[in-house]
């Protein structure tokens, strides 16, 4: 219906089908995720296929009465949202009208007639996620507001420690729901000097969110170190653990992390969603040559390729989507990391465990022994692991690996620095990518505005016309934003790069040679991706340096 209507091409539709087949969304979903359509466009597709309404699911406040109607697990069985009742009525926002079983399961549990409208499988599993779930209890606030703050209870200690563990299991697992929802990556929760504050890192920007009374830090954090399998009684020193949780539908794992403070100790939880490391490498944001001229290094038989950039910019969802792509071949991939963040099916994944002695380098030297064709280092940090690195990549193997930097032509002259000789430096790398994440445009409230003049000297001449933003709504919690794409600038090694680094060029001329062999800076990656309406201005600036 999209194809006959002229909003998508074949072309498209062929894309998102074969897309769909790795992120297992429905297809509408995946094309508004691929900025083929919007959702106003697709939803009125899904209304003419079923003939009734469509609706977007956060257009609707939420209905106190119709959510009691519906027990959470039926609502997530079925994908269904209740959204208001009118005396026997009860309106409900489904995902697949025809499946006929559910509106009688609806309409056996709530003794209402059932009236079905059609929205977005997502969307509902948002409101799901954060009408059910999501909500922080009274013990903290909401967003960015009035503060509040609880007054400690005159009862006994022994009565209000036992209230504080009750309220810190519920609170925590409240917290999770309420990450997951927001498609959070990071929690922190930092004690302050009479509360304790939560803020999350939501598409790598972090804001507060709540605050708790300061009474229940020490109940709170205790029940995370007992889930992350940490000493309880150990508060001088930090520790780090993980975990696994279901939170709502998804099966996320945690790692967590204390931190020592002057009020106590901070906590960080990085989610890890294996549904989120699914993406192949045309999906990660590399685009037309680039794209191309990435695979072709990666299906050298032998050589070093590094991506660079600072924590949070995506180099391991890089890494795993290369892997992912590699392991289709049927060579023997062995991973050394710290840790295993994502397992992938079919590859040899290892840890480092610094506490026994077993290193990167070390491990390196016993990956050798394991007759890998392609070896993953999770990160090279000293000279040792860079020295294996290397000779590894000499001698018949295919080494990927991070290395922190801020540009792809940098991270030559960072080699040279750690003692790696020039020549070994040409020989070994064939290939080096920077990397960082912009947010994207929130494709549910995009709108665009004439370029303002004073805007127009970022652009190659003539600048566009307009300029793409998101005007904020529920789905992107009013920030205009949702879900990051990746900027990449890439350095191939070439004879005449192999000749500067040899006679030790300084990074100024490093970077006019790979201009001339028609690579961009991420800087103009960014400027292109504003262009095409993907991101904005303020993020490409946010987000990268200008370089000469």
């Amino acid at each position: 219906m999209l194809v006959d209507r002229g909003v998508i091409t074949t072309e498209q539709l062929d894309t998102a089908v074969s897309r769909q087949k790795s992120v297992r969304k429905p297809l509408g979903q995946t094309l508004v995720d691929l900025g083929m359509t919007t959702v106003d466009q697709l939803l009125d597709a899904l209304s003419a296929q079923f003939g009734i309404p469509a609706t977007r699911v956060n257009a609707y406040t939420m209905d106190p009465d119709a959510l009691k109607a519906v027990p959470e697990k039926l609502a997530r069985h079925h994908v269904a949202f209740p959204l208001f009742r009118v005396g026997n009525t009860l309106t409900v926002a489904v995902a697949d009208p025809h499946n006929l079983s559910a509106l009688d399961d609806l309409r056996f549990a709530t003794g209402c007639e059932i009236q079905p409208v059609v929205a977005l499988d997502e969307e509902i599993g948002l409101a799901i996620d954060r009408f059910y779930r999501g909500e922080l209890p009274a013990e903290a606030y909401e967003g960015s507001g009035d503060l509040v703050v609880l007054e400690d209870s005159a009862a006994p200690a022994l009565e209000r420690d036992r209230e504080a563990d009750e309220s810190a299991m519920r609170i925590v697992d409240q917290i999770l729901a309420r990450a997951a929802a927001d498609h959070a990556s990071d929690i922190h929760l930092e004690p302050q000097e009479h509360t304790l504050r939560l803020r999350l890192r939501v598409d790598g920007v972090l804001a507060e969110v709540a605050r708790l009374p300061r009474r229940l830090a020490a109940s709170v954090t205790a029940r995370i170190k007992v889930m992350a399998g940490m000493d309880i009684s150990e508060h001088r020193v930090p520790q780090d653990g993980r975990f696994t949780a279901t939170v709502g539908s998804r099966r996320l794992d945690f790692r967590a992390a204390t931190y020592p403070t002057v009020w106590g100790e901070k906590t960080v939880l990085r989610l890890l969603d294996r549904a989120s490391l699914n993406v192949r490498l045309g999906e990660i944001g590399m685009t037309g040559d680039l794209l191309a001229r990435y695979r072709e290094m990666t299906h050298r038989p032998e050589g070093m390729i590094l991506i660079t950039g600072p924590t949070g910019s995506g180099k391991t969802s890089t890494l795993y989507a290369t892997l992912r792509d590699l392991n289709e071949r049927g060579h023997n991939i062995v991973t050394l990391e710290n840790p295993v963040e994502y397992e992938l099916e079919g590859i040899n994944q290892g840890h480092v465990n610094e506490k026994a002695g077993f290193t990167f380098a070390t491990g390196f030297r016993a990956v050798l022994r394991q007759d890998p064709d392609i070896i993953l280092v999770g990160e090279i940090r000293d000279t040792e692991t860079l020295e294996v690195a290397v000779e590894a990549s000499l001698t018949g193997h295919l080494v990927l690996s991070t290395l922190h930097t801020n540009s792809a032509v940098g991270t030559v002259v960072r080699l040279v620095d750690m003692g790696m000789e020039p020549y070994l430096l040409a020989s070994s790398v064939i290939g080096i990518v920077a990397q960082r994440l912009a947010r994207r445009i929130c494709a549910t409230c995009r709108t665009s505005e004439p370029t303002p003049p004073e805007l127009q000297r970022f652009f190659p001449s003539p600048g566009p016309a307009e300029l793409a933003h998101g005007s904020g709504c529920r789905l992107c919690n009013a920030s205009g934003y949702r879900g990051r794409v990746g900027l990449f600038e890439m350095l191939a090694m070439t004879d005449e790069l192999r000749r500067l680094i040899l006679r030790r060029a300084s990074e100024e001329e490093l970077e006019a040679a790979n201009r001339r062999n028609g690579f961009s800076t991420l800087r103009e990656e960014g400027i292109a991706r504003v262009v095409e309406g993907v991101t904005t201005l303020d993020e490409v600036l946010r987000t990268t340096q200008e370089r000469a």
